[in-house]
C-alpha cells in the first residue's frame, strides 16, 4: 500500500469521525432543548402551586372570593390585600407567556395556562387589578393580554 492511498483512508476515517461528532451534537442539543423545556415547565407550574396555595387561608379564599365578584366593595385594605392575591398568580402567567415566546414552553402547555389565564382574567376582580396594575408588566405581555378574549368564569 503506497502513502497516497494510506492518506485517502486517514481522510475517510477523518470525514466519518467529524459527520459522527455532528450527529452526537445534535442528539445532545435537542436533549438539552427538551430538558430546558421541562424545566421551564416545572418551574412555572410550582410557582403557580405556591401562589394558589395562599386560597388554603379561608380569609384569603374568602377574601378573594368577594372581590372576584365586585372589587369595588372592599375596604382599601381589603383591595390592596386583593391586589397582591391577584397578582402573584397573574405574574406567573407573564413569566409563562415570556417562556412560550422565547421557545421555552410548548405550545400545548401554554394553551393550557393561556385558558386559565383568560377565565380568571374574565372575572370582574382580577379585570379591575388588571387595569389598574398592568402599567407593571411587561409591554409585550401587556399588549397581548389586552387582545385576548374574554373566557369565562365560573364559581359555582
Amino acid at each position: 500500500m503506497n502513502w497516497e492511498a494510506i492518506g485517502a483512508i486517514g481522510e475517510i476515517v477523518g470525514a466519518l469521525a467529524v459527520v459522527v461528532s455532528l450527529v452526537y451534537l445534535g442528539l445532545q442539543i435537542r436533549t438539552q432543548n427538551n430538558e430546558t423545556q421541562m424545566s421551564s415547565v416545572h418551574d412555572i407550574l410550582e410557582a403557580l402551586r405556591n401562589e394558589v396555595s395562599a386560597f388554603k387561608n379561608s380569609e384569603n379564599a374568602t377574601l378573594y372570593a368577594k372581590g372576584t365578584a365586585d372589587f369595588d366593595c372592599l375596604s382599601d385594605a381589603e383591595q390592596i390585600q386583593y391586589i397582591a392575591l391577584s397578582l402573584g398568580p397573574m405574574r406567573v402567567w407573564e413569566e409563562a407567556y415570556l417562556q412560550y415566546v422565547s421557545g421555552r414552553l410548548e405550545e400545548k402547555t401554554w394553551n393550557a395556562l393561556r385558558a386559565q389565564y383568560v377565565d380568571i382574567r374574565s372575572a370582574p376582580g382580577p379585570e379591575r387589578v388588571w387595569q389598574l396594575r398592568k402599567h407593571t408588566f411587561s409591554e409585550d405581555f401587556r399588549e397581548y393580554s389586552d387582545a385576548l378574549e374574554k373566557g369565562s368564569y365560573i364559581t359555582k
